[in-house]
């Protein structure tokens, strides 16, 4: 974890929470202890602390620490959602609002790099055994695929399905999101001054592809047209 955060979240009052609120107090309090500490250094006992709480009401609703993540992820799903539809604006050019929901994919991961990794990574093994995150993760990517949908009525004339374009779509902008946002491991070789500049290249780039017509993976060779070809 990074230095440059510290401080602790100031623990709330003990008060006597209603059933539902408690459980979502202490998801928010999760996230904001996961941006200071990380997955691997977040526990129940500090959730509860800064809830307020007896020690033992976070295992009484999430059962241990992997439903907690698995509850915080699925938050971070709603959140990545909700900052999507914000920034979408009436009279948008179906392109335009293909290139802010990508766009926002990216600013999402660079401001919340823990909760983004947490999302996507294994900390939740098997993200199965959570129907609401399982829910949550499917609708993002549905919001994307019909985004992508009517981006493509404009543009495909080669009946290439839109979960086709999305899932290449969705590789680009979370590869690129993940390296950027990845960059206490030294991989990302993007100066800060360059990250607006490379968004929108691999932007123009992916919008490109999609244009373009669809050739299928086993396509036979081009014909060699001229005499022999030089070595």
């Amino acid at each position: 974890m990074s230095s440059s955060v510290s401080g602790d979240i100031e623990p709330s009052k003990k008060v006597s929470w209603h059933h539902g609120n408690l459980r979502e107090e202490m998801v928010q309090r999760g996230i904001a202890l996961l941006a200071l500490r990380g997955a691997a250094d977040l526990s129940l006992r500090e959730v509860a602390r800064s809830a307020g709480v007896s020690q033992t009401a976070p295992t009484h609703h999430f059962g241990d620490k992997e439903g907690l993540l698995a509850a915080i992820a699925t938050e971070g799903f709603h959140r990545l959602m909700s900052e999507r539809l914000a920034a979408l604006k009436d009279g948008m050019t179906k392109e335009r609002r293909l290139r802010v929901i990508m766009r926002v994919y990216v600013k999402f991961a660079l401001e919340q790099p823990e909760l983004f990794h947490l999302m996507f990574g294994p900390r939740v093994s098997d993200k199965r055994k959570y129907p609401e995150l399982m829910e949550a993760s499917a609708g993002s990517f549905q919001f994307l695929n019909n985004t992508i949908a009517e981006f493509m009525a404009d543009h495909a004339e080669d009946g290439r399905p839109p979960r086709f374009s999305a899932i290449a779509v969705w590789s680009g902008m979370h590869g690129l999101a993940t390296l950027l946002s990845d960059r206490e491991s030294g991989l990302c070789q993007v100066p800060d001054d360059m990250i607006e500049e490379v968004c929108t290249g691999v932007t123009n780039l992916l919008l490109g592809g999609l244009k373009m017509p669809h050739f299928e993976a086993d396509a036979p060779a081009p014909a060699r047209t001229g005499g022999r070809a030089r070595r």
